[in-house]
């Protein structure tokens, strides 16, 4: 059994008051990038082009619209693996909460 003190709470829930508030702007900032135009470096050296739509909450994956591949093909919709992309580069500044 672990004992606590009063201040040793105080430390806990001021730790999870910061992770709570840390969250919820990572949650905010993907939100403010859906719709954003972006440009998707991938493993295979290749560049898609593509509107972000969103991110998997546990960051294993990506959804994205419009994405243009190299060889000229337009999926309306498509799911990335995160483990397959080495970088996003949105086309445009955005400002983040």
């Amino acid at each position: 059994m672990i004992n606590t003190t009063e201040a040793g709470d105080s430390n806990v829930t001021e730790e999870q008051a910061a992770a709570a508030t840390l969250r919820e702007l990572f949650l905010k900032a993907f939100g403010e990038l859906n719709g954003k135009p972006c440009s998707i470096l991938t493993y295979e050296k290749t560049t898609l082009n593509a509107v972000f739509a969103a991110w998997h909450p546990d960051g294993s994956e990506i959804i994205v619209r419009n994405l243009q591949t190299p060889a000229c093909f337009t999926m309306s919709t498509a799911l990335l693996r995160t483990p397959d992309v080495l970088a996003i580069k949105f086309d445009q500044p955005v400002q983040l909460p």
